[in-house]
């Protein structure tokens, strides 16, 4: 007897997106995939109504009566604020309001403000209980004033009342996690007196007129296309209030063994002049495995979910809340930009990491060709998609094709807590920023460049090396930036000295970006890979085991559509954070007996932490700093605001007398009055001086200024000054910018005479200082400086120079050759390098600064340079 059976397919056919896909769990992937069409549509529909974000403004859209340097600012069409434009010397960003009346009892719950005073210094010095008695008993034995503070009993009591001035530490049971509620720190700063009104919630479009056309620019993330598009998705009345995350790993103990991991936030509507203003130990029998690795990042997204619990609502409905002008404001939250080194965006995005076959958490590019930075063509990564690949890989029975189907996009099988949020304005991988410290400083060029220009030049012996330091020691010294006497045999740990010996990324450090400058930076980082592609290629004989192919090497692809999306780097560069670890590192050393170290230690925002003895000590400590700092700003505010209005009643009537700070250049370090003879006579070997009172003379009568005859007698006093402070425009971010520089024999017991760039009737060139002073002239005084000029002519450029785009400058070849300059004249500042294969060659050192990067990219293209 036979029997027929028919065969009954297993798999079932998706009608949306025409998958395939097993009976198990497919009714509820049919459902979301409905959905999720629903929403694309949705989405379409609300895109194709945004308008598009244009960079120039069209010729014939130029108002007549616009002026060079005119600002225009296009409002969000949700904010019903027409577009202005501004002279460049009225524009401001900043709200015009009246400062609030301070609070005259700043200090309270604290008795007086002598209490506040004493418990501060005994908490910022992290005395004993023993020692904070000894101290109040003192204080007590010799007070003049009232004081009522007891013991430390008294003081600690004092601490909890004033903690709920802000909000307070949560705790919840998640590995000893504690945090502050995103929400509610945020709402803090929105009520805040002083910080609220500098809040921008309304995306603006700013552009500035070149003669031509009106050329927009990008800083704030409240300029880019990112926030523009966000306020276009949420209702019309609403404001987007968009979060800054940072994190990343911070070594407490010397050597490294305790860890924390802090995560900061930040606020993006603040302008970042403002803004910027222990972890889940490993077990070595589990560490390294799959499975561990998912549920380190597991716990890790589960803390954050509690963080973001309060702002994930809002990111979808909406919240009000009432700001610092007692106006009630609906607000959409978003999070627009993360900011962290690669190891923790891996964390963020739930991607595999360095060793997965698509390491990079922004795009899908294989693994072996991360070496070439451009082109880049490769698919991004969006919240959405990994979304479909998990439905689609947890619908499998069989757990190798689960797995394998999220190794084809290298994901981990967790859910995102950020997928949590409005995926119409939060997108994890969207929020994932170019971070330069740890991608660049840190990383391509600490980690790979640096050592591999160390082993380069050691092939070509010891006297190579010593060459290539002479010349680092023979750089002259520059404000805010590190001078090294020698780097072929050291290795950094601090990230800036890398960023001043690299000096590359100049087109990433600008504070301010406009569609010229975004173009030259793709243009410069197209060159860049094109240079690296090249030497990858000549230097595998000499290094076949140096491996190119890392994501840092890559991630420089992403660098200016984040520059378009969410402003300069300076919005997400993790510098800034960085700081935040030492409250963490002093904790460690002054508030814990370092034994069970981190559930001692705690930071704001919140950490992910080990054990939990003993930590709400330090964490109450913790925040207790932060009420002391906000008690601190009020009380300061309030001394401010009596002495101007004691100022204002004692002196109604009487003039003036603000000096204001609006000047072009300033001289500093006076020196005793000097004849011109004793001038002379100290200068006698240095033959800049000779004929000084000749040559002075003689540049006095040429002034137009001077009217009748000048003739200095031997006799005839002036003042020497040592010191000199230039203010000027920046051609970065068109604020006023200030130069500190030295005309001085002996600074620091080093000679030092800065140079500058000057500005004549005739021409503009570059010069060295040798002499400042004050010089008076029948009822006039001038503002003097001898100078060495550098304007001999070069002739043919070197082909050196022509390569590597230097621009030189050369020194008369007489030694005589100095000059007077009124001291209005100079510029700004500048460094000149010294070539040590032609004397009397200097190099401009156009990479010490953005402004001098602009200034000198403009001299070049005005002289033809264009090579």
């Amino acid at each position: 007897m036979s029997a027929h059976f028919q065969y009954v397919p297993d798999d079932r056919v998706c009608d949306t997106c025409g998958g395939t896909f097993k009976p198990k769990g497919f009714n509820r992937h049919q459902r979301a995939c409905e959905r999720r069409a629903r929403e694309s549509e949705e989405d379409a529909e609300l895109l194709a109504s945004i308008a598009p974000v244009q960079d120039r403004s069209e010729a014939e859209n130029v108002p007549q009566h616009a002026s060079m340097d005119d600002i225009r600012t296009e409002f969000h069409p949700h904010a019903r604020i027409a577009t202005r434009i501004d002279a460049f010397s009225d524009f401001t960003r900043q709200h015009n309001y009246e400062l609030p009346h301070p609070d005259r009892q700043p200090w309270l719950p604290f008795r007086c403000q002598l209490d506040f005073e004493v418990a501060e210094l005994a908490h910022e010095t992290a005395l004993t209980h023993e020692q904070m008695t000894r101290l109040i008993q003192l204080v007590q034995c010799g007070r003049t004033e009232d004081f009522t503070l007891k013991n430390y009993a008294d003081v600690r009591n004092t601490w909890e009342a004033a903690s709920y001035r802000l909000t307070p530490v949560s705790r919840i049971d998640v590995c000893c996690f504690y945090f502050r509620s995103l929400w509610d720190w945020g709402v803090d700063l929105l009520r805040h007196p002083d910080i609220g009104p500098h809040c921008v919630f309304d995306a603006q479009r700013l552009s500035k007129f070149d003669g031509d056309s009106f050329i927009r620019f990008i800083d704030e993330p409240w300029t880019t296309d990112a926030f523009w598009e966000c306020q276009s998705r949420i209702p019309p009345e609403a404001k987007p209030l968009a979060f800054i995350l940072y994190a990343d790993k911070s070594k407490l103990s010397s050597f490294g063994r305790e860890k924390g991991y802090p995560v900061i936030a930040r606020l993006a509507n603040l302008p970042v002049a403002i803004r910027n203003g222990d972890g889940v130990k490993d077990d070595p029998k589990y560490k390294g495995t799959q499975k561990f690795a998912n549920f380190k990042v597991a716990v890790w997204h589960a803390a954050v979910k509690k963080v973001l619990a309060l702002i994930i609502p809002p990111s979808k409905h909406g919240r009000w809340a009432n700001c610092w002008d007692n106006v009630a404001r609906l607000f959409y939250t978003l999070v627009l930009i993360l900011s962290a080194d690669y190891e923790e965006q891996s964390v963020m995005s739930l991607t595999r990491g360095v060793m997965s076959n698509f390491p990079c958490p922004i795009c899908l590019i294989p693994e072996d060709k991360l070496s070439s930075v451009m082109p880049h063509d490769y698919t991004l990564r969006t919240c959405r998609a990994t979304n479909d690949l998990l439905i689609k890989a947890r619908a499998e029975r069989r757990k190798g094709q689960w797995e394998a189907i999220l190794k084809g996009q290298s994901i981990r099988d967790v859910n995102n807590t950020f997928h949590e949020m409005d995926p119409k304005t939060t997108d994890v991988h969207r929020a994932l920023s170019y971070d330069r410290l740890h991608i660049v400083h840190r990383g391509l060029f600490g980690d790979h460049m640096w050592p591999e220009l160390q082993i380069l030049v050691g092939f070509l012996g010891r006297d190579s090396s010593a060459k290539v330091d002479k010349n680092f020691d023979a750089l002259p010294c520059w404000r805010n930036m590190n001078h090294f006497d020698a780097v072929m045999a050291i290795t950094f740990t601090d990230g800036s000295k890398y960023e001043d010996i690299f000096k590359v990324d100049l087109y990433a450090a600008l504070e301010v970006h406009t569609t010229e400058t975004i173009a030259g930076g793709r243009e410069a980082l197209q060159k860049f890979s094109e240079l690296m592609n090249k030497y990858i290629r000549k230097s595998e004989a000499l290094r076949p085991d140096k491996n190119w192919s890392f994501p840092k090497m890559h991630l420089a692809a992403h660098l200016f559509d984040d520059i378009k999306a969410k402003g300069a780097t300076c919005n997400y560069n993790t510098k800034p954070n960085e700081k935040c670890h030492g409250p963490l590192k002093e904790s460690y050393q002054q508030r814990t007996n370092f034994k069970d170290v981190a559930p001692q230690v705690c930071h704001p925002i919140f950490n992910i932490i080990g054990s939990s003895l003993n930590l709400i000590q330090i964490l109450r400590a913790d925040h207790w700093s932060l009420v002391s700092e906000f008690i601190r700003g009020q009380v300061d505010e309030l001394a401010a605001h009596d002495a101007r209005m004691a100022e204002d009643e004692t002196d109604k009537t009487g003039p003036d007398t603000n000096i204001t700070s609006d000047f072009h250049i300033r001289f500093g370090s006076r020196q005793p009055k000097q004849s011109l003879e004793a001038i002379e006579e100290r200068h006698i070997d240095n033959p800049s001086f000779r004929r000084f009172r000749t040559k002075l003379n003689a540049f006095l009568n040429a002034l137009p200024a001077v009217l009748q005859q000048v003739n200095m007698l031997p006799s005839d006093e002036i003042t020497e000054f040592r010191f000199l402070k230039v203010n000027y425009e920046s051609l970065v971010d068109f604020r006023q910018t200030t130069d500190y520089l030295h005309c001085s024999p002996r600074f620091h017991n080093v000679p030092r005479y800065d140079c500058v760039i000057v500005n004549t009737a005739t021409s503009v060139f570059f010069a060295r200082l040798l002499f400042l002073f004050t010089c008076n002239v029948n009822v006039a005084s001038y503002r003097i400086a001898l100078v060495r000029p550098y304007d001999t002519p070069i002739g043919r450029r070197l082909q050196k120079d022509k390569h590597l785009k230097f621009w030189r400058v050369r020194s008369q070849p007489r030694e005589t050759a100095s000059e007077f300059i009124l001291a209005e004249s100079i510029i700004r500042g500048v460094a000149l390098a010294p070539d040590p294969t032609i004397a009397g060659d200097f190099l401009i050192m156009d990479t010490v600064d953005s402004d001098i990067f602009l200034r000198m990219k403009k001299m070049r293209l005005a002289a033809g340079h264009l090579d």
